[in-house]
């Protein structure tokens, strides 16, 4: 009997952020669609959508017509509940990190019921501290540790590879903190409680620091709050919750 192949399309979108090389926007569409997924967003791209790179897509072409382009990472992620990413360097930051087999179960697991990214860096630098604190789980490709280098594409097909082998199984992957079965919130809703509450913290003074520059003091805690708060990985009405904390917090109590 003939295995029928998985469903077409899912609701994972792939976003290159500062992508510089045409060509390596041709060779990921091509290593998208071999495996099955069309949805990719340039963030910030530093190249056009030119001849090098329709040429390098062959078949693939249409990907990179539907692509869509938006200036920044947070631009990209409007409508996206979960963001997973990917780095080859260690990091510092306090965030789940998986192995590329172990993160397509949790992000298929996460698509089954709400949108889903895969963030990928420039060729050079890949993902800056900034970017990687708007994700929910960091994606490490194990490699040969003396030469651990894999270009944009090579990357990019090998996590999309074992998202077509995962998709038979998706329901037994690792959750990254949401309740089962339920979506965490949308980044929409996590950038609004954000706002609202370093707002809060602003009129705190929470970030003034004595002998510290107080605009990177204020970018480095944030960063570091929204970590926390994305690893808790809340739901549309946790989050809710956590707006009801902040207004009763702040509520002026009558004497």
């Amino acid at each position: 009997m003939t295995e029928t192949p998985p469903p077409a399309t899912i609701p994972i979108e792939i976003i290159l952020v500062g992508t510089s090389h045409p060509g390596n926007l041709g060779a990921v569409a091509r290593a998208m669609k071999t495996m099955g997924l069309e949805r990719l967003t340039l963030a910030g791209a530093r190249t056009p959508l030119n001849d090098e790179a329709f040429a390098n897509a062959k078949h693939a072409a249409e990907i990179l017509h539907n692509a869509r382009q938006v200036a920044d990472l947070p631009s990209a992620l409007q409508g996206i509940h979960q963001v997973f990413a990917t780095t080859a360097r260690p990091r510092s930051m306090a965030l789940p990190v998986l192995s590329a087999r172990e993160a397509a179960q949790t992000i298929l697991s996460a698509a089954s019921v709400a949108p889903v990214a895969v963030v990928f860096g420039a060729e050079r630098t890949g993902l800056s501290n900034e970017d990687l604190s708007w994700c929910h789980a960091i994606i490490e490709i194990p490699a040969n540790p003396a030469y651990p280098v894999l270009n944009l594409a090579q990357a990019v097909q090998i996590l999309s590879y074992e998202l077509w082998l995962g998709r038979g199984g998706a329901a037994n992957g690792v959750t990254t903190g949401s309740s089962a079965g339920e979506a965490v919130a949308p980044f929409s809703q996590w950038q609004a409680f954000e706002h609202r509450l370093t707002d809060l913290l602003d009129q705190r003074d929470f970030f003034q620091r004595n002998g510290e520059d107080p605009v990177a003091t204020r970018a480095r805690l944030t960063e570091k709050l929204r970590i926390a708060c994305h690893r808790a990985g809340w739901t549309e009405a946790e989050l809710a919750l956590m707006h009801g904390v902040l207004t009763a917090l702040t509520r002026h109590k009558e004497p």
